[in-house]
């Protein structure tokens, strides 16, 4: 009796473990078709995968052409700000009193905007020739001793400095007509006619020594020039207004005629100091006045610390 219920113990261990294998086949079978049906998802997500590039590829050249667009846009600004009007502003670099004189703006504004038209290269603010430009204009125009071009950073109109000149006097020549004189001798602009020089009061110095002038053309040493403007300068402060003044034939000479006197002062140009041949000839004045002596003709005073008179 007693083996037999240990038998039977048995017997039921056995299908308690039946049992337990059946469920744990059952839970892995179910485990596996799980498994099996997300894979089989994934494996439909992957051949959905497979499509995307083809979106991607289409996002990548839309982004491509906006670029393209932006760079087409950036070309086409660079374009308009590199372009270069040739349409110049004249402007005076200095604001002295010579301006309103030797300052033909009109003549420099039809000059500079044939020279801008005239090559392609001077439409763009990179390709410009501004020397070559100045250049031209300095030749074109010799009463202008300097000419600057500046080209705007943003605007299109080029700006173009233009200094005349400081004007000296006027020669006038019989052979050559009038001409005004630079500072430095240089006949840079004629005086006779339309021309903005008879608008001016300039000292006249007549020429008889035969002086070949030309425009743009070195007509007097720049010292001669200067002892002319000096003695003008040295008379008029001791009240002595000067009527004329003449380059006669002999070499050297400057001939002055004061307002009011009958006699000629006469000067040498050879010597580099004017001041004291004026105060050569202003000390033999009072001293004649003193001797109620008047020159009829002349008080020459070229030879240093001498003076002779008739």
């Amino acid at each position: 009796m007693k083996l037999r219920r240990n038998k039977l113990s048995t017997s039921k261990l056995r299908q308690r473990n039946s049992t337990l294998d059946e469920s744990m086949s059952k839970s892995q079978g179910s485990s596996y078709r799980s498994r099996r049906s997300d894979e089989e998802s994934n494996l439909g997500r992957q051949v959905d995968r497979k499509k995307s590039p083809a979106l991607h590829s289409g996002a990548f050249w839309l982004q491509r052409f906006g670029l393209i667009i932006l760079l087409l846009a950036i070309a086409a600004s660079a374009v308009n700000v590199l372009k270069l009007s040739t349409t110049a502003e004249i402007l005076p670099a200095t604001n002295s009193s010579s301006t309103p004189i030797l300052f033909n703006k009109a003549a420099y504004q039809g000059a500079a905007d044939q020279l801008l038209a005239a090559s392609i290269w001077n439409h763009n603010k990179v390709t410009v020739d501004t020397g070559q430009i100045s250049r031209q204009l300095l030749t074109q125009f010799p009463e202008l001793v300097s000419v600057s071009i500046t080209i705007p950073l943003l605007g299109h109109q080029p700006i173009i400095y233009m200094a005349p000149a400081e004007p000296a006097l006027i020669i006038n020549s019989a052979a050559s007509g009038s001409f005004v004189i630079n500072e430095s001798g240089k006949a840079v602009l004629t005086a006779t006619g339309n021309s903005l020089a008879g608008h001016v009061t300039l000292p006249v110095v007549t020429d008889l020594s035969g002086l070949k002038i030309e425009l743009g053309h070195q007509v007097l040493a720049a010292s001669t020039v200067s002892f002319v403007q000096t003695v003008i300068a040295q008379l008029s402060a001791k009240k002595y207004a000067v009527a004329s003044m003449t380059l006669p034939p002999a070499a050297s000479q400057l001939d002055v005629n004061l307002a009011g006197k009958a006699y000629t002062v006469k000067f040498n140009l050879q010597n580099d100091d004017p001041r004291q041949q004026v105060g050569t000839f202003l000390a033999t004045i009072t001293q004649l006045q003193a001797q109620n002596i008047i020159p009829s003709k002349y008080v020459d005073v070229q030879v240093d610390g001498r003076a002779y008179y008739q």
